[in-house]
Parts: C-alpha cells; sequence; structure tokens
C-alpha cells in the first residue's frame, strides 16, 4: 500500500472517531470519556480489518500450496491452474482471480480460457515453440 493510500485511510479513522466520540458525548456527558471511547472503537476496527486482510492472504497461499503453485517464484504452471479450477469452490474463485490479474481480462473471458481445452495438435504446436526457443546456437 503506498503512502497516500495509508493518508487516506488514517483520515478517514480520523473523521470516523471524531465523529463517533460526537455521538458518545450524547451518552457519557464527558468528553474525554466518549473520545477514549471512539479511539478504541476505531482502532479495533482498523486491527481487526487489517487482521482479516492477512488471515484471507495467507489462505489463499495455502490454497495455492496445495496445488504446487508457488506465488514467490511468479512463474505457474497452466496444468495446475486448470486442475485447481476444475476442483471447483473457492479454488475457482482463485484461479480466475490469478488470470483476471495476470491476463488484465474480464471474469467471462477467463472462465473461457479455462473452459477451452487445448487439443492435441495445438499442444503440440505449443510445445515445437517452447523447443524452438530453448535451443541454443551452435559453437
Amino acid at each position: 500500500m503506498d503512502n497516500k493510500t495509508k493518508l487516506r485511510f488514517g483520515g478517514l479513522a480520523l473523521l470516523t472517531a471524531a465523529v463517533l466520540s460526537l455521538i458518545f458525548v450524547l451518552f457519557t456527558d464527558s468528553w474525554p470519556i466518549a473520545i477514549l471511547l471512539a479511539v478504541a472503537v476505531v482502532a479495533g476496527t482498523v486491527f481487526g480489518l487489517i487482521w482479516s486482510s492477512r488471515r484471507q492472504q495467507r489462505q489463499f497461499l495455502e490454497r495455492l500450496k496445495k496445488f504446487d503453485i508457488d506465488p514467490e517464484k511468479g512463474r505457474v504452471n497452466e496444468a495446475n491452474l486448470r486442475r485447481m479450477y476444475h476442483s471447483g469452490g473457492q479454488a475457482q474463485k482463485d484461479v480466475i482471480t490469478i488470470l483476471c490479474m495476470a491476463q488484465k481480462c474480464s471474469v467471462e473471458e477467463a472462465h473461457a480460457m479455462m473452459k477451452n481445452r487445448p487439443t492435441r495438435q495445438q499442444m503440440n504446436q505449443m510445445a515445437q515453440q517452447q523447443m524452438k526457443g530453448q535451443r541454443r546456437p551452435h559453437r
């Protein structure tokens, strides 16, 4: 997250705390208690959101590792993605998310890419193209 976004979230949290303190003053009749309550509520909410976000990220990485996908290397085997897609459920949603981000396409296009299985001829052509790229020049 960049600094501009952090400043926006900080400003939003400060504004929320100010509004909550005004509301709490109506119930407590004491400014210091109202401000402390508002800060505590906002801090609890912010820490809850941060914890939830990190938990979701950790679960996403665990789901990827179940299908032998290592996100740290940045290279993904298409066969593993297809296997993950056809397992269904949350794994399928994860594959669609990965494809949409990598290919910069819509959800429908990502589904179409995963449903379209390459024929044997297409697979042979792709293998030949990869072999051409890997050949070393004669010395």
